[in-house]
């Protein structure tokens, strides 16, 4: 440049770019000479060049190009870079041109800054378009007479962002799938306030509800939960993880406008993210309340015997939870083992209560009551005489002005003998259960009519039929499903429902016969509804009997099956599909298989004859050949090694991906020792040191294993320093997972870790995942030899022995690679 050198102090640091920036000819442009640059373009540019954000600038009326080094990986490899850089836009921006180019007027016109978040832009990098997603602000930089003279990029690209969102978003839609088609009632509640995300039309039958509930707050859906213990399970379920199981729970649920009690079996299941953070719960359920129908009575007489039982005797309390100061009756003296006349202090009585009982029921009985408001529990107290005796305690918290708890009042008694006499209570209930549930099972053999016709009534169209097939039962199930009411279709032939092709075909007689002889008939196929709409039923015909064993009638039980058909079909689609994909992959690996035999065969044979030819024009004609013909012979030589080199490699990288090998129990020092009889000239050139501790025997393939440790091995002597001989260090242990600290590993495994350290080049840490790559190099191949295939041989090895591997360095101070397999 021929500006002094202080006139562009503006330009000084800025990495790449800065440097590029003042190496470049700019008089050829229409900014010119950097000297004579504006002071609003030189305050720009260092804030540009200084700073750690991707920023692109667009300056004067031909838009020229300026960008910084945080900007420069968003342009690839092989793409604009560094030629766009003094380009006017237009020509820099072909691709997106007519995209960019109204949003720059736009600034430049208007002096205001525009935002885009996630905006596609595909843009010409790494060889070709690919689509590029950003979030990006074009701002306005005006000269020193205010006008509008350049416009700043402050960019994000989101590419990997939106890719992840686009998975997760149709993982999610194959989710909601499976609990819609779930068979008992299933529903999805998204964050701390429950809100209901999904339902299937088993979880709304089971609630009373309809889908107008989709999309609020649970408890705003179903308000009847309020003062039920369901919404606390809930939230303590999504602050601890904790999976929660009901079973037989009672519940009760408005359904056609009464509150009814339904006993549930069910479950709470927290669904975490991959920080193990909560972000939804899932509940699977079903109505068990039938099953338990013979138990109320016994429930109901226990309830009522307890509640006599707490009428009486009882001693009352009142806390002031600031002061922690109790005042007490005289019977809870007494209850404690005292006079009636003793003032007994809140610590005093926490003193007498059972240690276990005091941590375990009593402390969480009013860590809930802060959160319900309601105290109770039930505990052991100590006497001053060593006797023991259990009490029962009822309160409520009272809260002051500022809705801060405040005071607690309750009821205390003793209930010793209630314990006893609930301790007898429970063997007879036990032996009355076993004499309830031998009659419960007579009774379902006598009401099995009954259950026929009742059973799943909102889920199944129950019909009645008489021996001649004359519909005499109408059910609420059959209205849903077939569209008739009650009074269009009593009286009416069962063959109705049937296609014109079953009717033709005398299905329905025939069903009715099997069932007559047999006891009972099942069917698939195409019925009819009332609006002539066909849907896919699963029909059920039994045939009812009196005593004598004649027939009386039939019922018929029928299941809309629709989406479940149209689900199988779907899944019978979904696997031609992959079957035709699999035959598309075992083409295409026969199509590597034949590259990798050419690239055996038929490329290196001409390679060797090139390298051997070569050799003999050197050898025979040397006298014949000019200096410089003796040096493109010698490149032609070092190109077709660098080129058989390449193919070994590809051949090896190829190999370790499709050869399946066997695992042997092998001790890595045997591994190690052939590694350094195979480097052994190089080891004596180079002065190096291979240190190796506590090498394990363990389950490997041998040839494999010895291919990988060749290569980390010879990487460090490869890149190892001039002048200090190599230092190389292997270590081996055996360690669980947890130890690793490695999130991917799982922590109940154990696994032997491998270590391979250097005191070489190291490398910049932000290439730790790069170097892995096939053809990856982070150095020329005028400075290091070698293919950029190496490293990605050791992560296929690895990958075959279901392992991991990490790779640390740090420029001039060595590298380090860390492998983690299953012990």
């Amino acid at each position: 440049m021929n500006a002094p050198e202080n006139n562009i102090r503006f330009l000084a640091g800025g990495g790449e770019m800065g440097a590029l920036i003042r190496a470049k000819d700019w008089s050829k442009t229409s900014v010119g000479n950097p000297a004579s640059w504006p002071q609003s373009l030189r305050t720009t540019l260092n804030i540009l060049l200084n700073s750690k954000f991707p920023m692109f600038l667009w300056w004067g009326p031909e838009l020229i190009c300026f960008y910084n080094d945080a900007y420069r990986p968003s342009l690839g490899e092989h793409g604009k870079h560094p030629d766009i850089l003094g380009m006017k836009a237009e020509e820099a921006w072909p691709e997106i041109w007519s995209i960019i180019k109204p949003l720059i007027d736009q600034v430049r016109n208007t002096g205001e800054a525009t935002w885009n978040e996630n905006q596609l832009l595909p843009i010409f990098r790494n060889g070709n378009i690919e689509d590029v997603y950003w979030t990006f602000s074009y701002s306005p930089v005006q000269d020193e007479n205010g006008n509008v003279e350049g416009v700043l990029v402050v960019c994000h690209e989101t590419t990997n962002q939106i890719i992840t969102l686009k998975k997760l978003q149709d993982s999610e839609v194959q989710f909601r799938n499976l609990i819609k088609e779930s068979p008992i009632a299933t529903s999805l509640f998204r964050g701390p306030e429950f809100v209901i995300e999904v339902a299937n039309e088993e979880a709304l039958h089971l609630w009373g509800k309809n889908n107008n509930i989709i999309g609020k707050k649970l408890i705003d859906a179903i308000p009847e939960l309020e003062n039920q213990p369901y919404m606390q399970i809930l939230e303590n379920v999504y602050k601890t993880g904790e999976t929660y199981y009901g079973n037989e729970n009672l519940a009760y649920l408005e359904i056609g406008g009464m509150l009814t009690p339904v006993y549930v079996n069910f479950i709470y299941k927290a669904l975490q993210n991959a920080d193990e953070k909560t972000w939804g719960i899932l509940c699977m359920g079903y109505n068990v309340s039938k099953q338990i129908e013979g138990h109320r009575k016994l429930e109901d007489a226990e309830e009522r015997l307890r509640l006599a039982l707490e009428a009486t005797e009882l001693a009352t309390w009142d806390l002031d939870l600031h002061s922690n100061e109790i005042i007490h009756s005289p019977r809870l003296a007494e209850i404690f083992g005292h006079n009636k006349n003793k003032i007994l202090t809140h610590q005093q009585m926490r003193s007498q209560m059972n240690p276990d009982d005091l941590h375990n029921v009593i402390e969480k009985a009013f860590d809930v009551a802060l959160q319900t408001s309601v105290y109770r529990y039930e505990a052991r107290v100590l006497k001053p005489d060593n006797t023991m005796c259990w009490i029962r305690t009822q309160g409520k918290v009272f809260y002051d002005e500022e809705k801060r708890p405040a005071k607690m009042i309750g009821t205390l008694r003793d209930i010793t003998d209630q314990k006893m006499f609930s301790q007898e209570l429970e063997k007879k209930i036990s032996e009355r259960t076993e004499q309830l549930k031998q009659m419960n099972d007579e009774l379902k053999k006598s009401e099995e009519r009954y259950h026929l016709m009742v059973s799943e009534v909102e889920d199944y169209a129950i019909l009645y039929l008489n021996k001649d097939g004359i519909i005499e039962n109408w059910n609420k199930g059959a209205e849903k499903i077939k569209g008739y009411k009650a009074e269009e279709i009593v009286g009416k032939n069962f063959s109705v429902f049937y296609t014109e092709e079953d009717k033709q075909n005398h299905l329905p007689e025939t069903l009715l016969q099997r069932a007559e002889k047999t006891g009972r008939a099942s069917h698939e196929g195409w019925r009819a509804r009332k609006n002539s709409s066909l849907f896919w039923g699963n029909i059920v015909i039994t045939a009812l009997r009196d005593d004598q064993k004649n027939v009386i009638g039939f019922s018929k039980v029928t299941r809309d099956l629709t989406e479940k058909k149209e689900a199988d079909d779907n899944i019978q689609m979904k696997a031609l599909q992959l079957e035709q994909k699999n035959k598309e992959l075992e083409k295409m690996n026969a199509e590597l298989q034949s590259f990798a035999y050419v690239s055996s065969h038929d490329l290196q044979e001409p390679l060797r004859k090139i390298q051997t030819f070569a050799t003999l024009i050197l050898e025979k004609e040397k006298q014949n050949l000019s200096d410089k013909g003796k040096d493109y012979f010698r490149r032609m030589q070092l190109a077709a090694k660098r080129m058989q080199l390449l193919i070994d490699d590809l051949l090896a990288y190829s190999r370790t991906s499709t050869v399946v090998g066997t695992f042997v129990k092998t001790n890595l020092n045997e591994i190690i020792a052939e590694v350094k009889s195979e480097l052994k000239e190089t080891l004596e050139e180079k002065h190096a040191i291979i240190e190796s501790e506590g090498m394990c025997t363990i389950d490997i393939i041998p040839f494999q294993f010895r291919q990988l440790m060749l290569n980390l091995i010879g990487n460090s002597l490869k890149f190892s320093k001039h002048e200090i001989p190599p230092h190389i260090k292997l270590k081996c242990e055996i360690a669980n997972g947890d130890q690793t600290k490695i999130n991917s590993l799982s922590p109940e495994k154990m696994y032997c870790h491998v270590s391979v350290s250097d005191n070489g080049i190291g490398f910049d840490p932000k290439y730790a995942d790069r170097i892995f790559e096939v053809f990856q190099r982070l150095h020329g191949k005028d400075q290091y030899e070698g293919t950029g295939i190496g490293l990605a041989i050791v992560k296929k090895i690895v990958e075959n022995h279901n392992g991991i591997i990490t790779a640390t360095g740090e420029p001039d101070k060595g590298a380090r690679f860390d492998i983690y397999f299953p012990a």
